[in-house]
């Protein structure tokens, strides 16, 4: 699908644009009806990730008046990637996104603690985790991998298909924690993977592949700051391109990009 691009003047706005639209997509999602007034879906699947653009809009969420009018019961939690620490961590993408929203949802009684569905935290002894062999760490990886593949199987058939992706991009162009020189790109046979040696810390992590992240039926990036330009440049040229992992993203309705005004690729005047 071809991407639709949406420039905000800065990253406040970019967050904010982003909370707004993701409430209002859940909200509608859960409320659709058919011709016969019967819902269109029970339950809806929400991808989220971590980065500062993303936690912010969780953070704006959490004081948005339309939070309330939302059924949580009926939503479900998803991470594109984690980073393998162990679960206290301020590392942990999921913990970020619980301290900016989730946590307060599951203490009104609004969300369902069984509706978060967090990937395994590295569970090993700190000397364990030091000590750590590449064979051991991937085979680490890998148990906790699978264990999500697993979980998300059982809570939505052999291919999965989420209701909403919302991803941000890092300046070299990846996204989840796929990235660029990585060979995890290019896997076609999983639904998530182990990744080691991360160029960005920390380096162990476990991320959602690029076939199973493109069948999100929407899939929004929210990306703020110049640093990101050339990357986005290149995502929006041309898609499938390993050298910027994030042109592999897609969505089967929507693909949006959620931009500030500097983030945004030079205009080619011979356009």
């Amino acid at each position: 699908m071809k991407p639709h691009v949406f420039v905000y003047p800065d990253k406040g706005t970019v967050a904010q644009a982003g909370a707004q639209r993701t409430l209002l997509a859940v909200a509608e999602d859960l409320n659709e009806r058919d011709a016969h007034g019967r819902r269109i879906r029970e339950r809806v699947n929400v991808i989220l990730t971590g980065g500062s653009d993303s936690i912010l809009s969780l953070k704006l969420m959490a004081n948005n008046p339309l939070v309330d009018s939302i059924d949580w019961k009926r939503v479900h939690f998803w991470w594109g990637d984690e980073r393998f620490v162990p679960a206290d961590s301020d590392d942990r993408n999921s913990l970020q996104a619980r301290r900016a929203l989730l946590d307060d949802l599951v203490a009104k009684g609004d969300l369902p603690e069984t509706n978060i569905h967090e990937m395994a935290p590295d569970t090993r002894s700190a000397d364990a985790i030091a000590s750590a062999s590449d064979a051991e760490n991937d085979a680490a990886l890998d148990s906790a991998a699978r264990a999500y593949e697993e979980e998300l199987v059982q809570e939505l058939g052999e291919s999965p298909i989420f209701d909403l992706a919302v991803m941000g991009m890092g300046p070299d162009g990846h996204y989840a924690s796929l990235f660029p020189g990585h060979h995890e790109i290019t896997i076609t046979d999983r639904l998530a993977v182990g990744v080691n040696h991360s160029p960005k810390m920390p380096p162990l992590r476990v991320s959602l592949t690029a076939p199973l992240l493109a069948q999100a039926r929407r899939t929004w990036f929210l990306t703020a700051g110049e640093g990101k330009a050339n990357a986005l440049a290149h995502v929006l040229e041309k898609p499938n391109n390993v050298d910027y992992p994030s042109s592999f993203a897609n969505g089967t309705e929507e693909y949006h990009w959620i931009v500030t005004e500097d983030a945004l690729p030079e205009p080619d005047d011979k356009a």
